[in-house]
């Protein structure tokens, strides 16, 4: 029987952990195995009401207070409402059997639902032999957690370069084991939590991305939903210089898009469109708030329903986007829309659409427009070469003109798509990571940010957290 953890995603991914089980917790130093142990406690006494105890054996009660503060775990104040309890227990004891029984009469003490003993490494070092640490986990320790109905966690330390935990007997006796580790993903650092054993419970995914920012917090892939309007949009903060990226992390790293830039997006074929809305839309639907224009030219992927329906989303009236919002779309969408600011889109015409197109929405609001432009489906309708003369020359009137224009790309012309990456004052990646859609800078760097889309609004909002 599974019973639920608290910790952010943790139990969306993976359902919960074997109540009144042994979990063994493994992973090398400085993988997040503390905060996870920690947030499990945590989460435990303010969600669940279920006391529990921390046994360290090399850090101290103020050393793990202060640390666990930091992330906004208060564990002193749960001290007082007798829900935690933290012991320190010298490594260096009469015997082995000593330090258990201290374990124990200190676990039923508290009452503890929940117990971590970090670490089993160091314990183990005061067993005599393997049988005996078998013994302590199977006959004393597996026995006491079923008896009081506590599950304890177990810390095991893997040292870099050894691919086995312990001596090898942990894992068998163990109702689950979590493995923690650091990765590489395109020279930028990720976090995953994989379970390799689960009693208890069916494992549909056994490992998921997961994050030490404020906390652990572990990323489940949520798929895009259905959605009806709420409130009239409102922008994000306005970055001090440039425009607002449309999405607040991104703001707070980079500062916004610089006036007169290009933002060019690189997105892997498995992001679905709807993921993308919160990206780009968001971008659009500031510059339209603020009574300035904006054009897409060519937008794909949608369906005529699903196309008002984001537009309805923004909360922006039938005139606001007459006079401010060009989209382009091929002529069968175009038709079926039989809206005035949705035309069809001429392949063998897009430079002067797009001239015609701003200068008419220039001259009608004295704003320069941003644009939104699929590097793709231009160049499928005319040669790469032309197209690459069209950005750049794109690229040098925004600069001049102090807008922003954005294009993406699903690398269809990868030649293409790494010119146009070289031209482009910022460069980003947009792919999915054991199914959650992620971003990073190319251009300038930056760490792996999860993306999460938040409805509370009505619009979406993407929810940026970085992989840390």
């Amino acid at each position: 029987m599974l019973s639920p953890t608290g910790i952010p995603g943790f139990d969306d991914v993976f359902k919960g952990l074997p109540k009144a089980g042994l979990v063994i917790l493994a992973g090398g130093p400085g993988v997040g195995k503390t905060i996870f142990s920690a947030s499990y406690l945590y989460h435990g006494a303010t969600r669940y009401q279920e006391p529990g105890l921390y046994v360290s054996l090399a850090e101290s009660r103020q050393e793990f207070y202060e640390n666990m503060t930091v992330l906004g775990m208060d564990f002193e104040r749960l001290e007082t409402y007798g829900l935690f309890s933290f012991m320190e227990l010298p490594t260096l004891m009469e015997s082995s059997g000593m330090m258990f029984s201290r374990i124990m009469e200190e676990a039923e003490k508290v009452g503890a639902k929940r117990l971590v003993i970090d670490s089993m490494t160091a314990l183990a070092q005061s067993v005599k032999s393997t049988e005996e640490l078998r013994t302590f986990l199977h006959t004393l320790l597996l026995n006491f957690v079923k008896k009081v109905s506590c599950t304890a966690i177990l810390i095991e330390e893997i040292p870099r370069g050894i691919e086995t935990l312990g001596r090898g007997v942990e894992e068998f006796v163990a109702s689950a084991v979590i493995e923690l580790e650091q990765q590489i993903h395109n020279e930028r650092s990720t976090r995953v939590i994989k379970i390799p054993k689960l009693r208890g419970g069916r494992l549909e995914r056994k490992q998921a991305l997961f994050t030490l920012d404020r906390g652990f917090k572990v990323f489940s892939y949520k798929p895009v939903r259905e959605l009806k309007p709420v409130e009239r949009y409102r922008p994000l903060p306005q970055p001090a210089k440039g425009f607002s990226t449309g999405m607040a992390y991104l703001n707070e790293l980079l500062g916004g898009y610089p006036e007169g830039a290009t933002i060019f997006f690189e997105m892997n074929p498995d992001i679905e469109h709807r993921e993308t809305v919160p990206i780009f839309a968001n971008v659009l639907a500031d510059f339209i708030h603020k009574g300035k224009p904006a054009i897409i030219m060519p937008l794909t992927g949608f369906t005529s329903d699903e196309l008002k329906t984001i537009l309805k989303l923004y909360g922006f009236s039938e005139d606001e986007y007459a006079s401010l919002l060009r989209i382009f779309v091929n002529k069968e969408l175009a038709q079926e829309c039989k809206l005035p600011y949705v035309l069809s889109f001429d392949p063998d015409n897009v430079a002067e659409s797009i001239g015609i197109t701003e200068e008419e929405l220039r001259k009608e609001s004295g704003y320069f427009p941003v644009k939104l432009i699929n590097l793709d489906q231009i160049a499928l309708a005319q040669e790469p070469s032309e197209t690459l003369h069209l950005i750049n020359h794109e690229i040098g009137k925004t600069k001049a003109c102090g807008g922003l224009l954005v294009i993406v790309s699903r690398r269809l012309f990868e030649q293409l798509a790494e010119d146009v990456g070289s031209l482009a004052d910022m460069h980003f990646k947009i792919e999915r990571l054991l199914n959650v859609p992620v971003i990073y800078g190319l251009k300038p760097p930056t760490p792996i940010l999860a993306m999460e889309i938040d409805y509370s609004k009505g619009y979406p909002q993407a929810v940026l957290t970085p992989i840390i």
